[in-house]
């Protein structure tokens, strides 16, 4: 790595192709380099990575703490790989705690999870996907049931006050007949045939069948008059741009297909949505033309029927009583009529609800299935990646519940919130969304101020199991919904191998005192063994304070990190300082140094600054059978 823009660095830093450990005080500049590295690569990840880790903003993150990366864009940094300047390469960097704090968030663990999984197994992506995509068109589905359902209880409860407010049908039918009695009385008593009142009554009803009609067409062309332009005597009718819209929805979703098969998806939704849109828009006008047509013939009709009885007609109104009654009699009746027709349409509405909780029972039933294929997909066979054995796992969250139960009146109880106090009973909801629905809408079930009854049914009826993935490491786990048995190593071993495994290619770790929250048997045992392996397959930058982890896992290159203060010297009094060397290269104090680097060798930097440096040599030496003195 190489700087330019600062004197607070050397001008070149150089590493070797395997373990490159830095040691050096607090605040040596260290993590600063590590740091400085990635950023090179990757400003936008790095800061990423950093936030998260720290969780500050992005913009609050930088190369070392009281400073950001928008402060020190004076400082030019840029990574030489060793293949040249072509390669347009990556890290992998894990900053101070990022892996301790992985391991104690569930829901991070199963998104670190799924990348390495994924890529390793391409059939369980696929499978999850697809079930995740079933999961959202179930969920889609069941909240437009809701919204259908509660729409047609609208419209059901307007038709029943609509009904009541036409009269009581008894009542109407016994008032009827009442007054066909007393036509029949004033008949005989004016001397008219039964033939002449039998034909008159038999004109009226029509009259007034059509003259209802022409009410009704009233009516509807003013709810088209919306969408197409009513013509007059002369033109015809024509469709207002821009009133009619259509939206195709389709299965396969987006993120159940190939990137390649969206765009054909989306152009035949775009094809299709003109077609309706277009073949609305001439029903549309045709129902106008039509309903015009049919309003100039009743109209001609009435006035035939008027012009060929008007003796008949004139013979009856001249009978004032007759009259009279008739036209109750026909009040009376067309009453009937109008309710027998809202009644119809009540009853349908009835029929469409029952059909929208089957709708809602589906969506529910397709949603547990997905999630059953997918655990049944997944456990085909053992999903192995290095040493860790990853496991499946859904189950309803307790934050989904209690989000689910907001808008509860938690103090009222019912068949939902059994006990005072309690989250909702999501299950017995789904078990039956229409009886949910209906105590919901009749109050049965109190609601908090504010609370839609639609919305509310609508959250508990959407409560979906999470899709949580586990790991496995010499018995004991990680991830799914109960708590982590692994030790602090074998976590930090964990989100290692995750992240290791997220890429196909072997780049560079660059990772910060990665003994930060662990015990020295962690260390020991695992971190110690992992990092000696990996290290022959690819380029690693440590950060460490630890003998173990730096002379134990035998770092081919060491680099010394120094600090300039009064006690403290940098050769030209510059800000940061680094000595690099192997563990072997060994120097007699030279007391006379200008600066604290240059005071001995690299085995004797370790051995003062790291703790038990001293013994980890040793134990070195025992392992290797070095002949070297300390």
């Amino acid at each position: 790595m190489t700087f330019s823009g600062t004197d607070d660095f050397p001008t070149e830093v150089l590493f070797n192709r395997n373990l490159n450990s830095f040691i050096g005080s607090r605040s040596s500049g260290k993590s600063a380099l590590l740091a400085f590295i990635s950023h090179a690569v990757n400003p936008q990840e790095t800061a990423r990575i950093q936030a998260e880790a720290s969780g500050l903003g992005e913009n609050e993150v930088g190369p070392a703490a009281g400073f950001t990366w928008a402060e020190v864009s004076g400082v030019r940094c840029e990574v030489e790989w060793e293949s040249g300047s072509a390669t347009a390469g990556k890290v992998i960097y894990i900053p101070q705690n990022s892996l301790y704090t992985l391991s104690e968030q569930p829901d991070e663990i199963t998104k670190k999870i799924a990348p390495a999984l994924f890529r390793t197994y391409p059939t369980v992506k696929t499978a999850y996907d697809s079930a995740m995509g079933k999961v959202t068109a179930s969920n889609t589905a069941i909240k437009a049931a809701i919204d259908e359902w509660f729409s047609l209880e609208d419209r059901i409860e307007a038709l029943i006050q609509e009904i009541k407010d036409l009269g009581d049908k008894v009542a109407i039918t016994v008032e009827r007949d009442r007054l066909q009695g007393e036509i029949d009385r004033i008949k005989a008593a004016a001397k008219l045939t039964d033939e002449e009142v039998s034909k008159y009554q038999g004109i009226a009803a029509q009259i007034d069948s059509k003259e209802v009609r022409l009410k009704e067409i009233t009516v509807e062309l003013d709810q088209l008059s919306s969408f197409v332009v009513l013509p007059d005597d002369s033109t015809a009718a024509t469709i207002l741009p821009q009133t009619v819209q259509a939206t195709v929805t389709v299965r396969p979703s987006a993120v159940e297909v190939p990137e390649l098969v969206v765009s054909r998806i989306e152009e035949l939704k775009a094809r299709a949505a003109n077609e309706l849109v277009a073949k609305i828009e001439a029903m549309l006008v045709e129902t106008v033309t039509t309903i015009q047509a049919e309003r100039t013939t009743l109209r001609t009709e009435i006035q035939r029927l008027k012009k060929d009885n008007a003796d008949l007609i004139t013979k009856h109104e001249a009978n004032e009583e007759l009259a009279g009654v008739v036209a109750d009699h026909k009040k009376q009746a067309a009453s009937l009529e109008e309710i027998a027709k809202r009644e119809k349409s009540r009853d349908q509405l009835f029929t469409d609800q029952v059909a929208t909780v089957a709708k809602a029972d589906k969506g529910i039933e397709d949603r547990a299935a997905a999630l059953v294929t997918l655990e049944s997909a997944f456990d085909t066979q053992e999903r192995l990646l290095t040493d860790l054995k990853f496991g499946i796992e859904t189950d309803v969250t307790q934050e989904a519940v209690a989000h689910a139960s907001i808008g509860f009146n938690q103090r009222s109880t019912n068949d939902y919130v059994k006990s005072k106090g309690e989250v909702v009973s999501y299950s017995d909801a789904q078990a039956d969304p229409g009886k949910f629905m209906r105590a919901l809408r009749d109050g049965t079930v109190v609601l908090n101020k504010g609370y839609e009854p639609s919305s509310v049914t609508a959250e508990v009826l959407s409560v979906t199991k999470e899709v949580r993935f586990s790991a496995e490491l010499d018995g004991d786990r990680i991830g799914g919904f109960t708590r982590s048995s692994m030790t602090p190593g074998k976590q930090a071993l964990f989100a290692l191998t995750l992240i290791l495994n997220e890429s196909q290619e072997p780049w560079p770790l660059l990772v910060d005192q990665p003994e930060d929250d662990l015990d020295s048997r962690s260390i020991y045992e695992t971190i110690v063994p992992y990092l000696a392996k990996r290290k022959r397959e690819r380029q690693i930058i440590m950060v460490s304070h630890n003998a173990n982890l730096v002379i134990g896992a035998d770092s081919e290159q060491v680099i010394v990190a120094n600090r300039h203060g009064d006690d403290r010297k940098n050769a030209d009094g510059r800000t940061f300082e680094y000595f690099t060397g192997a563990l072997e290269h060994s120097q007699p104090l030279n007391k006379s140094s200008d600066t604290t680097l240059g005071r001995f060798g690299i085995r004797e930097h370790a051995c003062e600054i790291l703790d038990g440096g001293e013994e980890a040599f040793r134990k070195r030496r025992e392992k290797y059978k070095l002949q070297l003195g300390l």
